[in-house]
């Protein structure tokens, strides 16, 4: 006799709901997905009769929801200008979760992240390669997959510089604007170390202590701090950057100076139309470019400082 099906949670989703124009969806999706929403966390439709069009981001709890609207405002207020028109709405909203909470992992399956790194949810199984580096989360609808552009072109560097066959890799690391920790997590099961993570967000803080706790990853010093001003406990070999180009552009001098002289820095969160300008800029300061990659519409510089 088989098992009984699992009982469908009865606790609500949890949404924050952004109204823009209808020709701006597009480009909010992309925005919103740079933020390393999961997919299944996003999700828009646009009304043909009254031109405006409306993008969720859904979260499991109403702290999650809290949360993921501070970054939609700090994001609309960093990048608003990329939109043709004005945001006219964002609000709060309660969706019946009826059989959604489980529907959306079939959407999240395992994927090669980079030439080691294998990303898979703890439900799901991989059969690995003798190399594989498997980095398993369970990210529920709030909780970045490390799927989206500018996260896996940090990833790539990452899995490409971690050579042990080379004596002059790169060991110790600062993860800056650190989000869920995925960046910290797959730099520690790629042998790097010490390792410093930091983010200007408390609630993305306290997602990166559990995420940590899940994977009982104990040797990563986790800060609160803002990019602009935070001195971090020591001057890496390589510093990732996964911030939104405004902020990069802002905070250049404070990030150049994370980076031991001799040492490399990852700058990500670029749309490829921004690259350029930011690239300028920290070449303007002393930064010399060694590679860029482009994965969709974002473009992740490496440079040696």
């Amino acid at each position: 006799m088989g098992s009984a099906p699992t009982p469908i949670p009865d606790t609500p989703i949890y949404a924050v709901e952004i109204v823009t124009d209808n020709e701006d969806v597009a480009v909010l999706g992309e925005l919103l997905a740079a933020m390393d929403f999961p997919p299944q966390a996003l999700s828009s439709y646009e009304n043909l009769e009254t031109g405006k069009g409306t993008s969720y981001v859904l979260c499991d709890t109403q702290a999650e929801e809290t949360a993921a609207r501070k970054q939609v405002e700090a994001l609309l207020t960093q990048w608003g200008t990329l939109l043709q028109g004005e945001v006219h709405e964002i609000r709060d909203n309660v969706i019946k979760r009826e059989d959604w909470s489980e529907s959306w992992k079939k959407y999240f399956h395992p994927f090669r992240a980079s030439r080691r790194l294998v990303i898979k949810p703890s439900w799901e199984d991989f059969s690995a390669e003798p190399e594989d580096i498997l980095l398993e989360i369970d990210p529920g609808m709030c909780f970045g997959t490390g799927s989206h552009g500018t996260t896996r072109g940090c990833l790539e560097f990452l899995d490409d510089l971690a050579d042990d066959g080379n004596a002059e890799r790169p060991r110790s690391l600062i993860d800056a604007g650190c989000g869920s920790g995925i960046l910290s997590m797959a730099a520690d099961k790629l042998g790097y170390g010490p390792i410093f993570a930091f983010d200007y967000d408390p609630q993305a803080i306290l997602v990166t202590h559990e995420n940590f706790d899940r994977c009982n990853l104990k040797t990563v010093q986790v800060s609160e701090g803002d990019v602009h001003d935070l001195v971090p406990p020591f001057q890496a070999d390589l510093v990732l950057a996964n911030i939104l180009a405004p902020i990069l552009l802002e905070a250049k001098e404070n990030i150049l100076k994370m980076v031991r002289p001799g040492g490399l820095l990852v700058l990500s969160g670029i749309l490829t139309g921004q690259y350029d300008d930011v690239r300028d800029a920290f070449v303007a300061l002393g930064a010399v470019e060694l590679e860029n990659r482009t994965l969709a519409e974002w473009t992740s510089g490496l440079f040696r400082i």
